[in-house]
Protein backbone atom coordinates (compact mmCIF):
# COMPACT_ATOMS: atom_id res chain seq x y z
CA UNK A 1 0.00 0.00 0.00
CA UNK A 2 1.21 2.94 -0.88
CA UNK A 3 0.41 4.48 2.29
CA UNK A 4 2.30 2.28 4.21
CA UNK A 5 5.46 3.75 2.14
CA UNK A 6 4.63 6.98 3.17
CA UNK A 7 4.27 6.59 6.26
CA UNK A 8 7.96 5.26 6.56
CA UNK A 9 9.18 7.94 5.08
CA UNK A 10 7.47 10.35 7.68
CA UNK A 11 9.21 8.39 9.91
CA UNK A 12 12.37 10.03 9.44
CA UNK A 13 11.83 13.34 6.84
CA UNK A 14 13.07 15.99 9.45
CA UNK A 15 11.16 19.07 9.79
CA UNK A 16 11.49 21.72 7.95
CA UNK A 17 10.81 25.49 8.73
CA UNK A 18 8.05 27.12 6.41
CA UNK A 19 6.84 23.36 5.35
CA UNK A 20 4.58 21.41 6.19
CA UNK A 21 5.79 18.72 9.36
CA UNK A 22 5.30 15.15 7.87
CA UNK A 23 2.12 14.89 10.22
CA UNK A 24 0.58 17.25 8.88
CA UNK A 25 1.36 15.54 5.17
CA UNK A 26 0.00 12.42 6.30
CA UNK A 27 -3.35 14.32 7.40
CA UNK A 28 -3.39 15.97 3.74
CA UNK A 29 -3.64 12.76 2.05
CA UNK A 30 -6.12 11.26 4.72
CA UNK A 31 -8.05 14.46 4.10
CA UNK A 32 -7.94 14.02 -0.17
CA UNK A 33 -8.84 10.84 0.52
CA UNK A 34 -12.14 11.57 2.42
CA UNK A 35 -13.15 14.89 0.79
CA UNK A 36 -11.80 14.29 -2.62
CA UNK A 37 -11.39 10.46 -3.90
CA UNK A 38 -14.13 8.95 -2.05
CA UNK A 39 -17.09 11.48 -3.21
CA UNK A 40 -15.85 11.39 -6.27
CA UNK A 41 -15.39 7.47 -7.03
CA UNK A 42 -19.11 7.01 -5.11
CA UNK A 43 -20.40 10.06 -7.60
CA UNK A 44 -18.66 8.29 -10.67
CA UNK A 45 -20.68 5.01 -9.44
CA UNK A 46 -23.93 6.32 -8.18
CA UNK A 47 -24.39 8.10 -12.10
CA UNK A 48 -23.78 4.88 -13.82
CA UNK A 49 -26.47 2.91 -11.65
CA UNK A 50 -28.76 5.94 -12.04
CA UNK A 51 -28.06 5.92 -16.03
CA UNK A 52 -26.82 9.53 -15.50
CA UNK A 53 -24.64 11.22 -17.34
CA UNK A 54 -20.65 11.08 -16.07
CA UNK A 55 -19.93 13.61 -13.36
CA UNK A 56 -18.24 16.69 -13.81
CA UNK A 57 -14.79 17.61 -11.43
CA UNK A 58 -12.47 20.43 -11.17
CA UNK A 59 -9.14 20.50 -9.87
CA UNK A 60 -9.49 20.38 -5.60
CA UNK A 61 -8.17 20.19 -2.83
CA UNK A 62 -8.71 20.83 0.91
CA UNK A 63 -7.73 24.47 2.62
CA UNK A 64 -4.32 24.16 2.80
CA UNK A 65 -4.64 26.53 6.08
CA UNK A 66 -6.96 24.73 7.99
CA UNK A 67 -5.04 21.15 7.25
CA UNK A 68 -2.10 23.06 8.54
CA UNK A 69 -4.60 24.01 11.69
CA UNK A 70 -6.27 20.66 12.20
CA UNK A 71 -3.05 18.81 12.06
CA UNK A 72 -0.46 21.02 13.54
CA UNK A 73 -0.60 19.33 17.17
CA UNK A 74 -0.94 15.73 15.68
CA UNK A 75 1.53 13.32 16.59
CA UNK A 76 3.18 11.16 13.52
CA UNK A 77 1.71 8.37 14.97
CA UNK A 78 -1.38 10.01 15.31
CA UNK A 79 -1.53 11.12 11.85
CA UNK A 80 -0.70 7.75 10.38
CA UNK A 81 -3.48 6.00 11.88
CA UNK A 82 -5.74 8.47 10.45
CA UNK A 83 -4.29 8.18 6.91
CA UNK A 84 -4.28 4.49 7.15
CA UNK A 85 -7.68 3.88 8.74
CA UNK A 86 -9.00 6.11 6.00
CA UNK A 87 -6.56 4.36 3.15
CA UNK A 88 -8.46 0.83 4.37
CA UNK A 89 -11.67 2.60 4.33
CA UNK A 90 -10.94 3.58 0.22
CA UNK A 91 -9.70 -0.24 -0.72
CA UNK A 92 -12.03 -2.21 1.62
CA UNK A 93 -14.51 0.12 -0.88
CA UNK A 94 -12.25 -0.95 -3.96
CA UNK A 95 -12.12 -4.41 -3.64
CA UNK A 96 -16.18 -4.47 -3.65
CA UNK A 97 -16.15 -2.97 -6.95
CA UNK A 98 -17.94 -4.86 -10.11
CA UNK A 99 -16.39 -4.92 -13.42
CA UNK A 100 -19.02 -2.22 -14.52
CA UNK A 101 -18.57 0.29 -11.32
CA UNK A 102 -14.75 0.59 -12.12
CA UNK A 103 -15.76 1.61 -15.47
CA UNK A 104 -17.61 4.32 -14.57
CA UNK A 105 -16.22 7.80 -16.21
CA UNK A 106 -16.06 11.23 -14.99
CA UNK A 107 -14.83 14.32 -16.57
CA UNK A 108 -12.32 16.34 -15.08
CA UNK A 109 -10.76 19.52 -15.85
CA UNK A 110 -7.47 18.16 -15.30
CA UNK A 111 -7.17 14.03 -16.19
CA UNK A 112 -9.88 14.47 -19.06
CA UNK A 113 -12.00 11.22 -19.08
CA UNK A 114 -11.49 8.95 -16.03
CA UNK A 115 -12.62 5.68 -15.23
CA UNK A 116 -12.24 4.43 -11.66
CA UNK A 117 -9.09 2.76 -12.69
CA UNK A 118 -7.65 5.72 -14.06
CA UNK A 119 -8.60 7.60 -10.21
CA UNK A 120 -6.92 4.99 -8.78
CA UNK A 121 -3.45 6.04 -10.75
CA UNK A 122 -3.79 9.68 -9.79
CA UNK A 123 -4.46 8.73 -6.03
CA UNK A 124 -0.82 6.81 -6.56
CA UNK A 125 0.59 9.80 -7.85
CA UNK A 126 -0.80 12.17 -5.10
CA UNK A 127 0.36 9.60 -2.82
CA UNK A 128 4.15 10.10 -4.18
CA UNK A 129 4.26 13.48 -4.95
CA UNK A 130 3.64 13.97 -1.24
CA UNK A 131 5.91 10.73 -0.56
CA UNK A 132 8.86 12.35 -2.47
CA UNK A 133 8.39 15.59 -0.22
CA UNK A 134 9.29 13.59 2.69
CA UNK A 135 12.15 11.54 1.02
CA UNK A 136 13.46 14.70 -0.79
CA UNK A 137 13.84 17.13 2.41
CA UNK A 138 16.47 15.00 3.78
CA UNK A 139 19.95 16.06 3.59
Amino acid sequence: MSADRMIQSAQTAPIIEGEWAPAVILGHVSQVDEQVWMPRIESMIAAVEQGAAAPAFSWWEPDPHATEEKFAEYSLEDSSAELMAGRTRLVTYLRGLTPEQWAAPGMHDTFGEIDISGLLIEILRHDEEHRASLVLSVD
